[in-house]
């Protein structure tokens, strides 16, 4: 009975060792935050926060074969924040932030029907901040 038992504990703790693990997530969030409020569609996203610290991801979905651009916008009360974009396995600058500083733009067109990561991170504590990006079709 022991034996069952314990072959059963260990099935279980494989069986949540798969699920719970981040697996087939190409970055994960590891953050702490006070009054974080973020939402994530697949065309688009926005996170504030009253204080921050660490890694938070955003995943944007192109949904349709056509091109489209990537716009943004950010404030930053205190502290330093690097955002990066990942859209073809390669992890690329798209802004950088400090304190009382305010940003907005756009990159250059994405093509295909992929999944693109934003990573918004901390370098240490940071205050009053507020990010939107948006993905937008291309026009020609």
């Amino acid at each position: 009975m022991k034996k069952f038992a314990r072959v059963i504990i260990a099935v279980v703790t494989l069986v949540l060792c798969f699920t719970l693990s981040a697996c087939g997530n190409k970055y994960v969030s590891h953050y702490s935050a006070m009054l974080m409020v973020s939402t994530n569609f697949s065309n688009k996203a926005s996170v504030s926060f009253d204080s921050f610290s660490g890694t938070y991801v955003i995943k944007l979905k192109n949904n349709s074969p056509d091109e489209v651009f990537l716009t943004y916008e950010a404030t930053l009360g205190e502290g330093n924040i690097k955002v990066y974009d990942d859209f073809n396995d390669e992890k690329l600058n798209l802004f950088e932030i400090e304190a009382n500083g305010s940003v907005d733009g756009k990159t250059e067109t994405f093509t295909g029907n992929k999944t693109i990561y934003i990573i918004i991170e901390s370098d240490g504590k940071c205050n009053d901040g507020s990010f939107s990006f948006a993905l937008e079709k291309s026009e020609k």
